[in-house]
């Protein structure tokens, strides 16, 4: 049943967007398993064979002694998303295993640095080098509703990084690969569960384009300065919602629990029109 109310927050229903649309969820680290155990090395060892690539011109070897970075990257992504909060230990599991509130389990599949170079001549015909690094990690996430074990969701994401020899080298590309990896699970789960509010006014436009609404979410709703949320029309069919993306918002200034000043980025046209009509517009966080 709790997975099925936390899909239904995600999925649109009339119901729920209005009532407890931003409710934020626990959500948990739970079990991190890497899948090459076998291959472990040291930092120094991981470093040097990526290195003496440069000599051969390409190499590329399972770097696990990034494993800790690579959980703490999970964790960080968990953490960062709008409408969850990361359970960091001090309760217990059997404490949170209100309905809606998440359980993610980690395999961690791949962490991998690697270089190629390149030879090239200069202007006074020296011998240069360029080496480039990359680094890739790549983890497959399961989500389960943290009081029946059900699979919510199953994805796999990835990080990658890449950088020339003068400024980078392939622990740096290995760490801007785990970067990534934070920022694409937080864009997952905002994904899955972004913010949602209504414009409720107009008010700044200029001939047939609105420049600036108001929407029903502030503080109290996670709203900041900054968020990107895209404009839907809404219209009923057979009971059921359909809404299409009409134009795009920032907010500029968030004026209270419950309400902010959004500057319209695109579609002022289109929204203005269908300000003027009456129609109902919904706005959905995309970043």
């Amino acid at each position: 049943m709790s997975a099925i109310i936390l899909c239904s927050v995600i999925t649109v229903s009339a119901q729920e967007v209005q009532k407890d649309r931003n409710r934020t969820y626990r959500i948990t680290l739970g079990n991190v398993e890497y899948a090459h155990h076998n291959e472990k090395m040291s930092a120094g060892e991981a470093v040097g064979q990526v290195l003496s690539g440069a000599l051969t011109g390409k190499t590329s070897i399972e770097a696990t002694k990034y494993e800790d970075d690579v959980k703490s990257s999970i964790i960080k992504g968990l953490s960062e998303a709008h409408r969850f909060r990361y359970n960091d230990g001090l309760l217990q599991l059997k404490d949170v295993v209100e309905e809606g509130n998440v359980v993610v389990n980690a395999l961690i599949t791949n962490i991998n640095a690697a270089s190629s170079s390149d030879t090239w001549k200069d202007k006074d015909n020296n011998t240069k080098v360029t080496t480039t690094y990359t680094g890739e990690v790549d983890v497959v996430l399961t989500m389960k509703d943290a009081k029946t074990g059900e699979v919510i969701d199953n994805v796999s994401l990835n990080g990658r990084g890449m950088g020339l020899s003068t400024f980078s080298t392939s622990d740096k590309a290995i760490q801007e690969a785990i970067n990534r990896l934070s920022n694409n699970i937080t864009d997952w789960l905002n994904r899955k569960a972004p913010l949602q509010a209504n414009i409720i006014e107009g008010t700044a436009s200029k001939k047939d384009k609105q420049k600036e609404v108001y929407i029903d979410m502030g503080s109290s709703e996670g709203a900041f300065n900054g968020l990107h949320m895209g404009v839907y029309e809404i219209k009923m069919i057979g009971g059921h919602e359909a809404k299409s993306q009409i134009g795009k918002l920032k907010i500029e200034a968030v004026e209270g629990d419950d309400i902010s000043r959004c500057k319209v980025q695109s579609g002022g046209k289109d929204i203005k029109a269908a300000l003027d009509a009456g129609q109902q517009l919904r706005v959905i966080s995309i970043d």
